[in-house]
């Protein structure tokens, strides 16, 4: 039971005693502190008060743009990585932590100017909204809760739309791409395709590579998928890294091949078929080939990288290695003793 002792020690931090410290104060005990539920109510009815509008907007975007479907399920797989990470959480809460209200300041900032200027005011605010939460969870759990919070607040950018400029630009790059490398691998395997601005002219077919197939929506989710994956998987930074810069030319790759596939199966098959079964369906297959494409490359940096094979046994290598038959060359290596140690250079 919570005795006023505990309270006052939480809320009064000069009513510890000597050599006592607020992080001593479990979180369990702090959490019910007035000044605490006061200050956490507080933030979230002023973020909810000021932030509506744009939520409003986001969850329409949603529902009626292709490009943002995913962000339904955004909020949701931040809080997932919220748990996910929960071993990480601070068992004391010190607070408050004035460098919280910095950040805070610095999101309402943000939200001022954005409305102000009226340039990618959407996806601003978006991102003061996050830089406040930041501040909220600083300010209330101390650094440690930030720490364990900021992969799902930063995943949270997702939510928001890109700039219409941004969208614009990206969009109209995409088409390029992908009409010319389309009609390109066209050519390539003997069909007869040219290219007029985003139309792929092929025989009395002709196939437009219109905003819709510019692979937006496709780059944008799968680019989301990849910052989550990255996040989650238990490899090197460098492993990571290679995931998160792999993302968009695996989306613009994916994209190619459902257009060329599509423009063999018109002319193959007739326009009424490459519109009932190619056409929309091939935009649901592409997700799953791009996430396989992911795991193949995943695959790949396993057989380039051999993580600390030096240092195994050649017990270890067999039963560790063997499903990958091109690591057993170093099973013979003229450097290693059977134990797996270095030999010794004789003089």
């Amino acid at each position: 039971m919570l005795s006023w002792e505990n309270v006052k020690v939480c809320v009064f931090p000069s009513a510890l005693p000597r050599g006592f410290s607020v992080s001593a104060v479990p979180a369990s005990q702090t959490i019910r502190t007035p000044s605490w539920i006061a200050a956490a109510v507080g933030l979230l009815v002023a973020v909810g008060f000021l932030y509506s509008p744009l939520l409003l907007y986001c969850v329409k975007q949603w529902w009626s743009t292709p490009e943002y479907s995913h962000g339904f399920l955004v909020p949701a797989f931040a809080g997932y990585l919220a748990w996910h990470f929960r071993k990480k959480a601070p068992k004391v809460l010190p607070w408050p932590e004035p460098w919280g209200l910095a950040f805070i300041l610095l999101g309402a900032g943000l939200f001022v100017v954005a409305g102000l200027t009226n340039w990618a005011q959407e996806w601003v605010k978006g991102f003061s909204l996050v830089v406040i939460l930041s501040g909220a969870a600083l300010l209330l759990g101390g650094w440690r809760s930030l720490r364990w919070l900021w992969p799902s607040l930063a995943f949270l950018l997702f939510m928001f739309p890109l700039p219409y400029i941004v969208e614009h630009w990206l969009g109209w790059q995409l088409q390029k791409i992908a009409t010319l490398a389309s009609t390109f691998i066209l050519q390539t395997v003997g069909y007869p395709a040219y290219a007029e601005g985003n139309v792929i002219r092929l025989h009395e077919h002709r196939l437009e590579v219109a905003n819709a197939c510019s692979g937006l929506s496709m780059l944008l989710t799968f680019l989301a998928l990849a910052v989550g994956m990255a996040i989650l998987i238990k490899r090197p930074w460098l492993d990571r890294g290679i995931v998160l810069a792999s993302a968009i030319p695996i989306a613009v790759i994916s994209n190619i091949i459902r257009i060329v596939c599509t423009g063999i199966l018109y002319d193959v098959g007739g326009e009424k078929l490459g519109e009932a079964v190619f056409h929309d369906f091939a935009g649901w297959l592409m997700m799953p080939f791009a996430l396989g494409l992911m795991w193949l490359e995943l695959k790949l940096i396993d057989w380039l990288f051999v993580a600390d094979l030096a240092k195994a046994s050649r017990e270890e290598v067999i039963k560790d290695k063997t499903e990958n038959p091109a690591f057993l060359f170093m099973l013979n290596n003229p450097v290693l003793n059977p134990d797996g140690s270095k030999k010794q250079k004789s003089s």
